[in-house]
C-alpha cells in the first residue's frame, strides 16, 4: 500500500492476517504450543517465545509502516532498548544522544557498563561533536530524533551517512515521532525503537515495545536475542497495540495541532522562561525539523520562572493528570527531575538543565481551549501563592 495515504495505511495494515474467517481485526491466540504434523519439517508458528499470530499482526505491521524488513514487540520500550544493545560485545562504544530518557541511561549505566560496553553522550543535533566522540571501537549511534526532554532535533540522515562512511549502525528511539510523522529507516537508519506504550498503543492501557531492522541481517540478529531472552510481547497485549496503531494518525494530528496553540499560548506568558517544541519558529532545531518530520508531536516542555510554582501548579489542575509516562488520549504532566530523569544523579541531571523548574507535556485529545486554560488558569495560581 505504498502509494496510499498515511491514515488508509495505518487502517489497513495487517488487516489481511486472518485469513481463514476474514474477520478485520486479527484475533487473540494464546496458545503456548502448536501441533506439529511434521517435527521434522516444522510450521511457522510452534512455542510462544520463539513467534505468535498476534503478535505478529502486530510486528508486520509496524515493518510495513516504518518500511523495515522485519518487526518485532518486546514487553516494554525499555525491553526493546535492552535487546538492541545485547547486540553489542564487551569493550564496545557506542554513541548515544546526552539529551535522552532516564532509562537509556540507567540500564547502560547500571546493567550494561558491568559487561564492559562504554558510552559516550554527545548532543547528536551538533556533527561535529559526534564525529569527535568516535573511537577505534565505536560500533553504533543511538539517537532520539527528538530528545526528552528539550526536544533537541537531530539530523538522522546527515548522522546516518556518517555513520555509514565509519561502518557503525544507527539506532533511532522513534517514540517521540512515531512511524506516521517520520520512517528513520527510509533515512538510512539500521534500526527503529519505540516504546509502544506512549504514542502506538496511545491509550495508557498497555506495557510494550517495538523495534523494526532495515537489513536481514540485522533482523535475524535481533531474532536471535529476542527468541533467546525471552523477550517477546504476550499476545494479549499485542492485540492492544495493534489497535492503538490503527488510530495513532488521527490522534496525532489532534494532539500536534493543541501541542503548537498551547506551545504558543505558553511563550505570552510572564511566568514561563522556555519553551522547548521544534513547532515554534525560535526552537534551535525547527529548520532542521521542517525539512525531516511530516509533523511536530504532541510533547512539549517549559519552564517556570520559580521552581517552587511546580508543586503550586500541579495542585490547581482540573482535568491535567501528573506522572511518569506520555502519548495517552489525557493530558500528562511530567517532572523530569522526578519522573523520566529520576535515574539520573543529581550532577547528571544538573548537567543535563534538568532542574526542578522544568514541566514536561504530553498533550492529550482533549478540546484545545480547555487545555490551554487548564496551564494559564494553573500556572498564574501558582505563582500568585508564591
Amino acid at each position: 500500500m505504498d502509494d496510499k495515504d498515511q491514515k488508509t495505511r495505518f487502517v489497513h495494515t495487517g488487516q489481511e492476517i486472518d485469513r481463514a474467517t476474514q474477520a478485520v481485526v486479527p484475533p487473540v491466540y494464546r496458545a503456548t504450543t502448536y501441533h506439529q504434523a511434521d517435527p521434522w519439517n516444522p510450521p511457522r508458528f510452534d512455542y510462544a517465545r520463539s513467534g505468535n499470530p498476534t503478535r505478529q499482526a502486530l510486528e508486520d505491521a509496524l515493518a510495513e509502516l516504518e518500511g523495515g524488513v522485519r518487526g518485532f514487540a518486546f514487553g516494554s520500550g525499555m525491553s526493546a532498548l535492552t535487546a538492541a544493545f545485547l547486540l553489542f560485545s564487551a569493550g564496545d562504544h557506542l554513541i548515544i544522544t546526552r539529551d535522552c530518557q532516564g532509562g537509556t541511561q540507567r540500564v547502560l549505566r547500571g546493567v550494561f557498563s558491568r559487561f564492559g560496553i562504554e558510552v559516550s553522550y554527545v548532543d547528536t543535533d551538533d556533527l561535529d561533536e559526534v564525529e569527535q566522540s568516535l573511537k577505534p571501537n565505536t560500533k553504533a549511534v543511538l539517537v532520539e530524533n527528538f530528545s526528552n526532554p528539550f526536544l533537541r532535533v537531530t539530523d538522522i540522515g546527515l548522522v546516518a551517512e556518517w555513520a555509514h562512511a565509519h561502518d557503525l549502525l544507527v539506532l533511532v528511539d522513534n517514540t517521540f515521532i512515531t512511524p506516521y510523522l517520520q520512517q528513520p529507516l527510509k533515512l538510512g537508519v539500521d534500526l527503529v525503537i519505540h516504546s509502544a506504550t506512549k504514542m502506538i498503543s496511545g491509550h495508557s492501557d498497555v506495557t510494550a515495545g517495538v523495534s523494526v531492522a532495515r537489513t536481514r541481517e540485522l533482523a535475524d540478529r535481533l531474532y536471535f536475542v529476542q527468541n533467546s531472552c525471552g523477550l517477546a510481547l504476550p499476545p494479549d497485549d499485542s492485540y492492544w497495540a495493534f489497535r492503538g496503531l490503527k488510530t495513532l494518525p488521527v490522534r496525532m494530528e489532534q494532539a500536534q495541532a493543541s501541542a503548537m496553540k498551547l506551545a504558543e499560548a505558553l511563550t505570552t506568558m510572564p511566568e514561563v522562561t522556555a519553551v522547548y517544541y521544534p513547532g515554534l519558529p525560535q526552537h534551535p532545531g525547527h529548520d532542521t525539523a521542517q525539512r525531516t518530520v511530516a509533523g511536530f508531536g504532541q510533547m512539549l516542555t517549559f519552564r517556570l520562572a520559580q521552581p517552587f510554582w511546580v508543586p503550586n501548579m500541579v495542585k490547581h489542575f482540573q482535568f491535567a493528570m501528573v506522572g511518569a509516562g506520555f502519548g495517552g488520549t489525557e493530558t500528562i504532566v511530567s517532572l523530569p527531575e522526578l519522573h523520566c530523569h529520576a535515574a539520573l544523579t543529581p550532577n547528571e541531571r544538573t548537567d543535563r538543565s534538568i532542574t526542578p523548574d522544568v514541566v514536561r507535556v504530553s498533550v492529550g485529545l482533549e478540546n484545545a481551549q480547555d487545555i490551554i486554560h487548564e496551564f494559564q488558569h494553573a500556572i498564574r495560581a501558582a505563582s500568585q501563592e508564591g
